[in-house]
């Protein structure tokens, strides 16, 4: 009997084996949470990482904004050697322009189209030998840069035709009320602070410019043109001062290219003054087209290249006192070749326009 009544239980225990097969089957799942280890950990980082920076949200992780650009650096000591240079090679223009011209001609807005034109091709080879052409494609044109090369091709027209209807000096002085224009506006558009050494420097300047141009204390030369020379002096000056002012802006665009667009731009507008005014070049001589093309490259290409790269690294107001040295060198070429005469006060107030050019640096080394 009790022999027969375990062999059921035998039995029994022989049904029970499936349940270890079934608990066999079962390792699989136990190999598929052993590989969610990894998800686990990554769980356990994230966590880990919220708890660090507590600020950030727990939900939906957003990506971050990309952090602001920072201003573009300026080279003060390169943007004093090229406005120093530039004064210089534009301090020249005068010489070339009246050079270039045939006796009793104004030819101002055909030589600054010519100007503006070689400028132009100029900056455009520069670009291409230093394989950057992809560069001007990629540079996006504003208000500020077209409206810097026209004012500029403006002002330089006007101012060249004064030179050659009124004295050299007075023609150099009336175009430098652009940098003080310049100034005034940067205080009421861009809100540059004009410090004490600042606003010294150019008053200093504007007082020196007057008696170097012999406005205050001397005497004109009564020439029969004088009174639309002046005028298209100080037409120039206004013009300069705009074009100043838009140097200021997008100083993120590189220099060259820049340099390129003003020239561009600068060559339209003088094109239309020249298709209004329809000058005569027919009493051009050999001799004339080469003064001509020696103005294109100096008082073109390289003066006012280095004008942009000047403007884009100083101050409105650094920018005006410095360029003032203009002034005495045209004063200089004047004496010496048109023998326009130099009196004490004219002396005087090119010693003044020095001292004016040196006070910038001092407050800021």
């Amino acid at each position: 009997m009790t022999v027969s009544l375990g062999a059921p239980l035998r039995a029994d225990d022989a049904l029970g084996a499936p349940s270890r097969a079934d608990h066999a089957l079962d390792a699989p799942s136990r190999a598929d949470h052993a590989l969610d280890a990894p998800s686990r950990a990554d769980h356990a980082l994230l966590e880990q990482r919220a708890e660090i920076a507590p600020t950030e949200s727990r939900g939906t992780v957003l990506p971050s904004s990309p952090a602001p650009k920072s201003p573009p650096r300026t080279n003060r000591r390169l943007g004093i050697a090229a406005i120093v240079l530039s004064a210089t090679a534009m301090g020249a223009a005068g010489l070339f322009g009246r050079k270039a011209t045939p006796e009793g001609a104004v030819l101002g807005e055909a030589l600054t189209l010519g100007r503006m034109a070689v400028g132009a091709i100029g900056m455009l080879v520069l670009i291409a030998l230093s394989r950057r052409l992809g560069q001007l494609r990629r540079t996006r044109l504003s208000w500020s840069v077209v409206g810097g090369g026209v004012l500029l091709g403006l002002s330089l027209a006007t101012y060249l035709s004064a030179t050659v209807l009124t004295d050299l000096s007075r023609a150099v002085v009336l175009h430098y009320l652009g940098p003080v224009v310049a100034t005034a506006l940067a205080r009421v558009f861009l809100k540059e602070r004009v410090g004490r050494l600042d606003a010294l420097s150019i008053g200093t300047a504007f007082a020196g410019m007057l008696l170097a141009a012999g406005l205050v204390g001397g005497e004109s030369s009564g020439g029969e043109h004088e009174t639309l020379g002046t005028v298209l002096g100080a037409a120039s000056g206004v013009f300069y001062g705009g074009a100043l002012l838009c140097y200021r802006y997008r100083t993120d665009m590189p220099s060259d290219v820049r340099s390129l667009w003003n020239f561009v731009f600068g060559a339209v507008a003088a094109g239309g003054m020249v298709a209004v005014t329809r000058p005569d070049l027919s009493g051009m001589t050999a001799t004339h087209w080469l003064w001509a093309g020696g103005f294109f490259v100096v008082c073109g290409l390289f003066a006012l290249g280095l004008l942009v790269v000047a403007g884009k690294h100083l101050r409105a107001a650094e920018l005006s006192g410095l360029s003032y040295l203009e002034v005495v060198v045209a004063l200089m070429i004047g004496m010496v070749a048109f023998g326009e005469s130099v009196t004490v006060l004219a002396a005087a107030g090119a010693g003044l326009i020095v001292v004016a050019m040196a006070l910038p640096m001092l407050g800021r080394r």
